[in-house]
């Protein structure tokens, strides 16, 4: 289990996941309806550049960039608060979603066990290699 989460690292993630879900920093730009070569702003957020005219603080989302990129975007307010689920990272994949879910809210003794028994089901039978 992933420990407390500041909103501005889980904004930061949220910025992270629309930047992949969206093929880049450009594309998302675009999507927000900015050029796509306007990327100082978010792209300092993204890396966590360094702000020396804050003694070393890294850049990040304050609560109206954040609720604009949700407006613009159409998604729920607050949505850039809220860490990603299982069902964000996994999206493509239903099933892998669904277990991620399952398995966060399991003790870790049985994550384990769950693992194993993965694991198990994913070997090749015995004697399926190379029998014709």
């Amino acid at each position: 289990m992933r420990g407390m989460q500041t909103v501005e690292e889980t904004r930061r993630e949220r910025l992270l996941f629309l930047i992949s879900k969206e093929g880049g920093l450009a594309n998302l730009l675009e999507k927000l309806g900015l050029a796509r070569t306007d990327n100082s702003r978010l792209s300092r957020i993204a890396n966590a550049n360094v702000r020396h005219e804050r003694g070393g603080q890294p850049y990040v989302m304050g609560s109206s960039m954040a609720r604009e990129i949700e407006q613009k975007l159409q998604l729920p307010i607050g949505w850039m608060d809220t860490p990603p689920t299982a069902a964000d990272l996994y999206s493509g994949n239903v099933a892998l979603g669904r277990m991620a879910e399952l398995m966060a809210a399991m003790e870790p003794e049985m994550q384990y066990k769950i693992v194993r028994m993965v694991a198990a089901l994913s070997e090749p039978a015995n004697g399926a290699h190379g029998a014709d």
